[in-house]
């Protein structure tokens, strides 16, 4: 019975503790390549197959999460939510390409 409880105990702790540096809330994600960047506004492009390129915008804020160094040309995730203002990243991740998960 002990080991039930502590393992409750330490399900209850990580989300107390994700609280303050979880990842930021978003509803949606959107991938792909940057083809547009400024200090207020990422833009993305993304293709599926069968379908025209889809370009989206994005505010960047000052509490926008982003991970990696963010540049053009780099294929991103950005996750998002959708406000009066329009889309608002609030994670962006880089990610690596494949050639450097090689070398490493």
């Amino acid at each position: 019975m002990s080991g039930w409880a502590q393992e409750n105990a330490s399900l209850e702790k990580p989300s107390t503790h994700a609280d303050n540096k979880s990842e930021p809330k978003y509803d949606q994600t959107f991938s792909g390549p940057v083809i547009e960047l400024t200090a207020t506004k990422i833009t993305v492009s993304r293709s599926i197959l069968g379908k025209p390129a889809e370009k989206r915008s994005f505010l960047l804020q000052s509490d926008t999460r982003i991970e990696g160094k963010l540049r053009v040309h780099v294929k991103v995730t950005v996750g998002y939510i959708s406000t009066d203002d329009g889309d608002v990243a609030r994670l962006v991740v880089v990610r690596a390409k494949s050639s450097e998960k090689n070398t490493r």
